[in-house]
């Protein structure tokens, strides 16, 4: 199961690095995952930046090609999917949200969140997980 778990974690982490499409310092990930929905969106640090760059903005700010970024965004989406099932495979309580953090060192961090998160609005857990992740300098 290791061994299948960070070979899903490098993917998740090459898709990144073919996404962003500059020189960053971190990227913080924020992946919802349940029978019926899934989210995900991702901020990085730029290197030459102090603000992060939204993941939806780089196709905008970058002219990147469109279908390049949907695919690269398809391909997280099912990266997500495999390890949502792999910990049902492996009979391990199935994560709700997740919140991936990658530096340029290839160093990588996974928190995962287990609670029910019905009652919030997208909009509200983006905007809780913004402010809990965002807010922070990085070191």
């Amino acid at each position: 199961m290791e061994a299948k778990m960070e070979q899903i974690y490098q993917q998740i982490a090459d898709t990144l690095v073919n996404i962003v499409p500059e020189e960053w310092k971190q990227i913080l990930l924020y992946a919802e995952y349940r029978e019926g929905y899934k989210k995900i969106f991702f901020y990085y640090y730029p290197e030459t930046r102090i603000k992060p760059v939204y993941s939806l903005d780089i196709t905008d700010l970058f002219h990147m090609n469109e279908d390049k970024y949907h695919e690269l965004e398809n391909k997280l989406y099912h990266c997500f999917s495999r390890l949502w099932e792999e910990f049902k495979e492996q009979e391990q309580q199935q994560w709700t949200n997740l919140t991936y953090t990658l530096d340029n060192t290839g160093r990588m961090k996974i928190n995962y969140g287990y609670e029910d998160l019905f009652e919030l609005s997208p909009v509200e857990k983006q905007e809780k997980w913004e402010a809990e992740y965002l807010e922070q300098e990085i070191e």
